[in-house]
């Protein structure tokens, strides 16, 4: 039903005076990382072809993206980091990986990335389709997101799964907004959300409320700028009732950002859990909030970024455990070398006690070169 939708609505657009917009997009990772926690180092080349058409018609759209990548490196390739994460998939009832076509050092699949569609105008937006459902107003966590949680420890912590949603928004004036959204999962089953927004005096405010068979969440967001300051300060946190752990937890953030006029930005996050779970993600512990089961009650995040002149720019963040003082660090540093290129060089790194939730990690160094066109 739903893919018939979204065709019918493509040959609707392609057949009236609609807006094309397409976009071809390579990037290219090479990393030099440990294995299964060791210090011996091996290379290893990931690249991510994508291809992103955007079509819109009045108060109609459109979007597809797709992928096509490419692991080469025998010996990460069949690591137990990477099948681990190779083995996650996106929480939707078909598949939007093809099968795996093995060569001698590496391996290649496609994938659909996004797929939805809909219309939006002044006051209403409604969205069908395998998106993104945006949730939270933190930089470096978002413990309110259950649809599309980011791992900020990852290479690139935006590029999530999406859901299989049908999502709507109604904005009564342009300080509120009531949402909901309905995704339905691999085992068929559902995961329902709304949220009310509004400007409360000084802060934009709003209560999420999340249903699904395996866990629940009642949740807020604060967001505002302090005293005219340029400082802008934010809140998020839920309740969390998660029925697989027969658990219940707060997690919640506080943190700030602040733009300085030379180009400097930064912005500080504290995260705080109520209950913690020892090695839960490495063990797989069964969970409707997996990425909220975490080591240690608080964590201490700093991110920041700064353009050292036009064509280059910087950026580093870092999160502390302040149980077991382990850390992880990651700078960066992007050159433009033109208007559709870059390349970057960085690092993920990891201390602490053997022992300690990042100490075992050990040290990724990579360079990125990305082109647009």
């Amino acid at each position: 039903m739903i893919r018939g939708l979204l065709v019918a609505t493509a040959l609707t657009l392609s057949s009236s005076a609609a807006e094309f917009e397409t976009t071809f997009e390579n990037s290219n990772f090479t990393l030099s990382m440990p294995i299964n926690g060791t210090g011996e180092h091996k290379f290893y080349n990931a690249n991510r072809f994508r291809l992103s058409e955007h079509i819109r018609e009045n108060n109609w759209f459109l979007t597809a993206i797709g992928d096509i990548q490419n692991h080469w490196g025998y010996d990460i390739l069949r690591s137990d980091a990477f099948k681990a994460a190779d083995a996650l998939r996106a929480d939707i009832p078909f598949e939007i990986r093809s099968g795996t076509f093995d060569y001698s050092e590496g391996e290649m699949y496609a994938r659909l990335y996004r797929l939805y569609g809909g219309y939006a105008d002044e006051r209403h937006r409604i969205s069908l389709g395998v998106q993104k459902v945006s949730m939270g107003v933190g930089r470096i966590w978002n413990p309110t997101d259950l649809f599309n949680p980011k791992n900020p420890l990852a290479l690139e912590p935006d590029e999530v799964e999406g859901v299989l949603a049908l999502a709507y928004t109604y904005s009564p004036s342009s300080l509120s907004q009531m949402s909901v959204v309905s995704a339905i999962r691999e085992d068929n089953s559902f995961k329902h959300a709304g949220r009310i927004k509004g400007y409360l005096a000084v802060a934009d405010a709003a209560l999420n409320v999340i249903h699904a068979e395996d866990v629940t969440m009642i949740g807020y967001e604060l967001e505002g700028e302090l005293m005219k300051t340029g400082i802008e300060l934010r809140s998020e946190g839920g309740w969390f009732k998660d029925k697989l752990l027969d658990s219940t937890f707060f997690q919640g953030l506080v943190g700030a950002d602040y733009a300085f006029e030379n180009s400097l930005a930064i912005a500080l996050e504290w995260l705080h859990t109520s209950r913690t779970f020892e090695r839960a993600l490495l063990l797989g512990i069964p969970s409707g909030a997996p990425n909220n089961l975490v080591r240690s009650h608080d964590y201490a995040g700093i991110g920041g970024s700064y353009e050292l002149d036009p064509l280059l720019y910087g950026a580093l963040s870092t999160i502390i455990s302040a149980e077991d003082g382990s850390f992880y660090l990651s700078p960066s540093v992007r050159y433009s070398l033109d208007d559709d290129m870059t390349l970057g060089v960085g690092a993920l790194l990891h201390g602490g006690e053997p022992e300690s939730e990042f100490g075992s990690y050990g040290q990724t160094y990579y360079l990125n070169f990305k082109v647009t066109f």
